[in-house]
């Protein structure tokens, strides 16, 4: 079973989850999306990921219960998405969530180890497994406080009740939001104009954004093909043309891996 349908747009790699009926992971599903992520990350040609969902109404609604109720060890289960969702943070090119219907439990964790999320207006999100009686396994807490602050994924975690667009994005946990017929369109447009920029530069963003050496990553780019063609590019009024060589594999940008 094909889980994500990956189609490329030049530069700009979109993988879609279509999983009827409601866009849940199984061991599966997270198997076909890492290496679906291999593939994206030794594409050259490739500059951007763009992630969403193909089921109308749905973006992604985590875990499948029907499957994991079978996996009594949370240690494992835990560690089935953790190691996937890491994949998708560390990716070294830009990575955007286009929203696009409800998004419950660990599908917000998926969210937010992109880089950027952009939501539909009908977009909804609630995170109800206190209710189920377990929490979200999948690296999804300390996320959710880094995007949010303490109080605000308090109220999300303890309540379980669904939250809007609108709200989403007053507290940051989405960046812009939207019309329903707009959001791929928007998304795309974005992806083209990150897609122009340096990739090696993006990646050492991403690098010293995810906790590396910001010294080491500066020095890493500084005075090199990328830089030269920027700095020629500005001076002569120009468009600046970035080969896609110069990109290496993630964190090998002078920033310590055991950082980011």
């Amino acid at each position: 079973m094909n889980d994500f349908v990956l189609r490329k747009e030049g530069p700009v790699t979109v993988l879609t989850l279509k999983r009827p009926p409601v866009n849940a992971l199984d061991r599966t599903a997270l198997e076909e999306l890492s290496k679906a992520l291999e593939n994206v990350e030794s594409d050259r040609e490739s500059r951007v990921l763009v992630l969403t969902g193909g089921i109308e109404g749905i973006f992604c609604s985590g875990g499948d219960l029907k499957y994991w109720r079978h996996v009594e060890d949370g240690r494992a289960v835990s560690l089935e998405g953790r190691k996937v969702f890491a994949q998708i943070e560390r990716l070294p090119k830009p990575t955007i969530a286009a929203i696009n219907g409800h998004v419950i439990g660990d599908g917000l964790a998926l969210a937010l180890v992109c880089d950027l999320r952009i939501a539909s207006e009908t977009a909804t999100f609630r995170i109800p497994e206190a209710a189920y009686g377990f929490i979200p396994g999948w690296g999804f807490i300390r996320r959710l406080v880094a995007s949010v602050g303490r109080g605000n994924a308090s109220g999300l975690l303890l309540t379980g009740q669904p939250m809007g667009a609108a709200r989403a994005q007053m507290m940051g946990l989405i960046n812009e939001v939207v019309p329903p017929n707009m959001l791929m369109g928007h998304v795309m447009s974005l992806s083209r104009q990150l897609a122009a920029l340096s990739p090696v530069s993006l990646q050492a963003l991403k690098c010293v954004l995810l906790g590396g050496n910001e010294v080491a990553c500066f020095d890493a780019v500084w005075g090199k093909d990328h830089w030269k063609e920027g700095i020629e590019a500005l001076l002569s009024k120009r468009p600046s043309v970035f080969p896609s060589t110069g990109i290496e594999k993630r964190c090998d940008l002078g920033c310590e891996e055991a950082s980011c």
